[in-house]
């Protein structure tokens, strides 16, 4: 058992470290946007009333309520959402992909800038990372002779997840889609279990149930919709936005990017592409069905301007970004299927790529971010104190 123990410490360190680093110190102070957000989880009856977010709310209201000021601890609670993410990356493309690509894939988004702008930052926007570790555990639940316990973890991440805005509503859509496969599953287990898990859901549901009947905005904002139709002009323009953000520059936002640079550098932007096109050989499985369909409802979500955030597409296009690594890499052992050197030669050139890409990132974030000006006075306020 040395060799899974020593992997599991192996990455443990290094995942915990790239967003670990100076998590508290690396900028001067504290956001306006984390402070106001601190501050605005200071009351249980307020989580109550607005339970949106609460995987991330609940946490840092603990915090708040037993005097920590120290802002590593509130950035903490985002860095778990992070590394639940990255740790399910990992077994995805696993599943779906070599280890090799697996642990290149997973290497690319861990060191991705906007992976550590959001993760290592008090801000429930690090929710929207859950939904690789959502994805893995229906994943697991197919794969594993664990049905119980895998059938019990995904009931408690399903009840967790409505308070995601979006997530539940793409979660009912797709138990309707796939009905007779989650049923042939759950008929596998006794009809007490099965209702077991049911009324985990529906205890976890009841908060957000209640908070939805006395309040039609908390029930919008639980299904990712704006509280107000906006205009045409305004829809189109947060669609263009999105292609806009990947490819040509980002959100003009200090505390969570540096200038107006792009999210993607151009090496994840050409293997998002070649992912994508890919899926063409793959249309027919489930899995290719779900990212497409993940991929327009999320999109349209965000082109609304309800509460959905652009960081939900992140982790989905780091899965094509792999499905594109897989994708060359089949090509050119078509080519020379039996060349040692020649395919020793396209490994060591990709994983060259692949260190240049997190050199860039990890040199963004960990160096020019927190040294711009406009870093350093936006991260210039302290802690709210404790009422």
């Amino acid at each position: 058992m040395w060799k899974p123990i020593l992997a599991f410490l192996v990455v443990a360190v290094i995942v915990c470290g790239i967003l670990g680093f100076r998590l508290g110190s690396l900028t001067g102070g504290v956001s306006l946007s984390e402070r106001d957000y601190i501050a605005s989880v200071d009351s249980g009856r307020e989580l109550l009333q607005n339970p949106t977010y609460a995987l991330h709310k609940i946490p840092t209201y603990l915090l708040f309520k037993l005097d920590i000021q120290r802002i590593a601890f509130y950035r903490l609670v985002s860095v778990i959402f992070a590394a639940l993410s990255v740790v399910s990356c990992f077994f995805i493309l696993r599943e779906w992909s070599t280890d090799r690509i697996a642990i290149l894939g997973t290497w690319l988004f861990l060191t991705s800038a906007w992976l550590l702008h959001i993760g290592r930052l008090a801000s429930p926007e690090a929710s929207y990372l859950l939904i690789l570790p959502l994805v893995w555990a229906a994943i697991w639940l197919y794969n594993t002779t664990l049905r119980k316990t895998a059938l019990i973890v995904l009931s408690l991440l399903s009840g967790m997840a409505f308070y995601i805005p979006g997530f539940g509503v793409l979660l009912v859509g797709i138990a309707v889609w796939q009905y007779k496969k989650i049923w042939s599953e759950l008929r596998q287990v006794p009809w007490w279990f099965r209702l077991l898990c049911g009324l985990i859901i529906c205890i976890l549901l009841l908060p957000l149930i209640l908070a939805s009947i006395d309040s039609t905005r908390e029930l919008l904002r639980a299904v990712g919709l704006p509280t107000g139709m906006p205009k045409l002009k305004t829809i189109g323009n947060n669609l263009l936005n999105i292609p806009e953000y990947f490819l040509l520059r980002g959100p003009d936002d200090a505390t969570k990017w540096l200038g107006r640079l792009p999210l993607f550098d151009a090496f994840s932007t050409v293997m998002m592409i070649v992912g994508f096109y890919s899926l063409r050989n793959y249309w027919r499985l489930i899995r290719s069905q779900m990212l497409i369909v993940g991929c327009i409802y999320f999109g349209i979500l965000i082109g609304l301007g309800g509460p959905v955030a652009i960081t939900v597409l992140v982790p989905i296009a780091y899965i094509f970004i792999a499905l594109g690594l897989t994708f060359m890499l089949q090509q050119w052992y078509a080519v020379f299927p039996h060349n040692p050197i020649a395919r020793a030669i396209a490994t060591t050139l990709l994983s060259l790529s692949i260190l240049l890409v997190s050199f860039y990132h990890l040199s963004h974030y960990f160096i020019a971010w927190p040294e711009s000006p406009l870093t350093k006075q936006t991260f210039s306020h302290k802690l709210p104190a404790p009422r």
